[in-house]
């Protein structure tokens, strides 16, 4: 609560300056541009789904956020944006308060460069559902917004762009310190002899320099892009941190403490994006090379080639988008144990292997381990098949849009269904209704996150 009342203290006192200044330059007596402006949004919000036992209605999620947004500069050297975010509400049956800087950051502009600093979201690829090029930004995956992009995740870095020419744009971005992404099996019930530490803190004890090269040629009628990125992939492992196993018992007990653990990668890629008649046309492909081999490290993935064929249509006001994503991975191997997490240790069957001369239960419980990241990851079989598709359209001179998004895996056969529909009323107001639909078969990924994910939501958003 101090932190909540510091926070509305010093809003009530920022925003009547700001208003003052932006009426000082308005006025004449500085030097306002169209890129001194500061605006934002207010809104309300609120998840349903139904419960497994009784099939009883739940809110899990329910929350107000507020957004301030500045945008300033010259127009011509120098620019700076922030975005601050404060929620209040409940997510997961957990209060939440939370203030969060989502971007602050500085750009200054050569001629045929530009160098920025500060806390950026940098979105790298061109596909619409799966970006496999993309590793500079951590993300959100059980994000409650009535807005998808709030998923991404800003990261402290330091970018140089150069424009040798109006066909070639030459980036590099350096990222000295490591920000997790919230994975999507936080709220998962673990089995009773397990504990996970979830850190969703910026690791700031070490140095985890991350860097990225990034290449966009623009040739007539087609853009290429070509990346690389070396450092610490945004979406963690878990590594078995502590194992205890109690003997003094009739029946042998044990109990396992999991962590979020970065670990490193090379990935090299590959983008394009194209038009032919009314057909837009973009693709992505990437190869993902841990330092680390995952045989030796439960929480490290194996090497992973993936591939993204996208395509949308637009007619009059309908337009559908649709994208085919593949996956291989080259030195596959079948996993020897099952995933921990889904299955509880029976203590009879424990009591058995333990009777085994040589079996040691802290590497059959490294390996379960490995086998969840490993199926976190879709690596439990050598290729991987998927595709996506949206429909929407927009009605009523744009005060209307519904929307249809179904995602299927054809291996995992995991299956997402997003219908929406949102109103716009009058300037600066919408009003969004939807629901998220999982469903996967047994043990698979779907099928352990479709009970806190399946849901009904709706929201209203006022822009200022």
């Amino acid at each position: 609560m101090k932190l909540y009342s510091m926070f509305m203290a010093a809003l009530l006192i920022l925003i009547p300056e700001m208003a003052f200044s932006q009426n000082d330059l308005s006025s004449g007596s500085g030097t306002e541009t169209e890129t001194d402006k500061i605006y934002g949004f207010v809104r309300g919000g609120f998840y349903l789904n139904k419960e497994d036992n009784g099939g009883k209605i739940s809110v899990p999620s329910i929350y107000s956020d507020f957004s301030l947004k500045i945008d300033a500069g010259d127009g011509l050297r120098y620019k700076a944006y922030a975005d601050f975010r404060y929620r209040y509400g409940s997510e997961f049956g957990e209060k939440v308060s939370r203030p969060e800087l989502r971007e602050a950051y500085v750009s200054y502009f050569g001629k045929t460069w530009e160098l920025s600093a500060g806390q950026k979201i940098i979105k790298w690829g061109r596909a619409d559902f799966t970006n496999p090029t993309q590793k500079l930004s951590p993300g959100n995956l059980i994000s409650r917004s009535m807005d998808a992009e709030d998923m991404n995740l800003g990261n402290l870095l330091l970018q140089g762009r150069w424009f040798p020419s109006p066909l070639i744009s030459i980036e590099g971005t350096v990222i000295p310190l490591y920000r997790p992404s919230i994975l999507i099996i936080k709220p998962v019930e673990l089995p009773s002899y397990v504990a996970i530490n979830y850190d969703e803190s910026l690791v700031t004890e070490k140095t985890m320099l991350s860097y990225g090269l990034r290449a966009d040629l623009r040739f007539a009628g087609m853009d290429i892009g070509l990346s690389w990125f070396e450092g610490y992939d945004p979406m963690p492992g878990i590594k078995l941190s502590e194992f205890t196993l109690d003997t003094t018992g009739f029946i042998p007990s044990v109990s396992a403490v999991m962590t979020m653990t970065p670990y490193k990668i090379r990935n090299a890629g590959l983008d394009f994006e194209t038009v032919i008649g009314n057909f837009g046309l973009r693709g992505e492909a990437a190869w993902s090379i841990p330092l680390l081999t995952s045989t030796e490290y439960e929480y490290v993935p194996m090497d992973e080639i993936k591939w993204v064929f996208g395509a949308d249509w637009m007619s009059g006001n309908w337009r559908i988008t649709g994208e085919y994503s593949g996956k291989a991975i080259p030195d596959f191997e079948p996993s020897p144990v099952e995933p921990f997490i889904g299955t509880e240790l029976d203590p009879l069957m424990l009591a058995q292997m333990m009777a085994v001369p040589g079996f040691d239960l802290r590497e059959y419980m490294r390996q379960q381990t490995g086998a969840f990241n490993r199926l976190y990851n879709y690596q439990m079989e050598r290729s991987y098949h998927s595709a996506a598709i949206r429909v929407e359209a927009d009605l009523a001179w744009g005060k209307l849009t519904p929307s249809l998004t179904t995602m299927y895996n054809f291996t995992s056969q995991d299956l997402m269904i997003m219908p929406m529909l949102e109103w716009k009323p009058a300037d600066g107001l919408s009003i969004v209704a939807g629901g998220d639909f999982l469903k996967g078969v047994e043990g698979s990924i779907y099928d352990l996150v479709d009970g806190f994910m399946n849901c009904f939501r709706a929201g209203i958003k006022v822009s200022f």
